[in-house]
């Protein structure tokens, strides 16, 4: 087969979009709200689960278990939200202690 007709047969690729000056912002929203929905989601199911009596939080199995997920799915997306914003984790952004640097005598003797 000829080059130069398979050429022609496909039309050229369109070219990427431009790279945007803040990247990943789009992404950051949308791990804070998924942060938003899993809190607001635990709040919900530790009011509805609340006696209005007493005040003691009482749920069965069921409701244990979608409020440890929920709880998962917001430490997921707070690792997420640190991750996108740059941030190390907290053991490697404590300050190191500053090197003692030892001051020299000025006059030569």
């Amino acid at each position: 087969m000829n080059v130069a007709v398979m050429d022609n047969q496909y039309p050229n690729p369109v070219p990427p979009p431009a790279k945007s000056k803040h990247a990943g912002i789009q992404q950051r929203h949308q791990a804070a709200a998924l942060q938003r929905l899993a809190f607001d989601g635990a709040m919900s199911l530790k009011a509805a689960c609340t006696d209005k009596e007493s005040g003691r939080v009482t749920m069965d199995v069921k409701t244990a278990v979608a409020v440890h997920k929920l709880i998962g799915a917001w430490d997921t997306a707070a690792d997420r939200l640190r991750v996108l914003r740059g941030r190390g984790l907290p053991a490697s952004e404590r300050r190191k202690p500053k090197r003692e640097v030892p001051i020299e005598p000025l006059d030569p003797a």
